[in-house]
C-alpha cells in the first residue's frame, strides 16, 4: 500500500506523458511523504462517465501507520492537489482512506 486510484472524465483523461509524470511525482511524494515503500505503490487509472461532480477524483487507500497524522495527510492531499492543477487545470475531489493492518488481506 498505497493504493491510489485517479478515475477521470474523457474529457480530462491522461495522455502518455501526463501518466508518466503524474506516476513518477506521485511515487516520490507517497515515498516522501507517506514513507511507503517503491515496490509497495501501485497507481490505476480509469477513464469513467461522471454523472455529477468534478470530472476528476482521487482516491488513495493505506494502511494505517502511527507516523501518518492527519498533518502529514493534510500536506499529502495538498501535494497531490497542486500537482494535478498542474497537470490538468482541474480542483479534483482527494479522499484518502486509511486501514488498520489487521483489516488488510492481501496476495503478491
Amino acid at each position: 500500500m498505497p493504493s491510489i486510484t485517479l478515475y477521470t472524465s474523457e474529457n480530462y483523461r491522461f495522455d502518455c506523458e501526463a501518466c508518466e509524470k503524474f506516476s513518477t511525482i506521485l511515487a516520490a511524494l507517497a515515498q516522501k511523504i507517506l514513507k511507503a515503500k517503491h515496490d509497495n505503490i501501485h497507481i490505476s487509472y480509469l477513464t469513467a462517465e461522471i454523472g455529477f461532480g468534478t470530472p476528476i477524483y482521487f482516491e488513495a487507500r493505506l494502511r494505517q501507520e502511527v507516523f501518518r497524522t492527519a498533518d502529514l495527510m493534510e500536506e499529502f492531499m495538498h501535494q497531490v492537489d497542486v500537482l494535478i492543477k498542474e497537470i490538468t487545470g482541474v480542483s479534483a475531489r482527494i479522499r484518502c482512506f486509511s486501514f488498520d493492518a489487521s483489516n488488510i488481506y492481501g496476495k503478491n
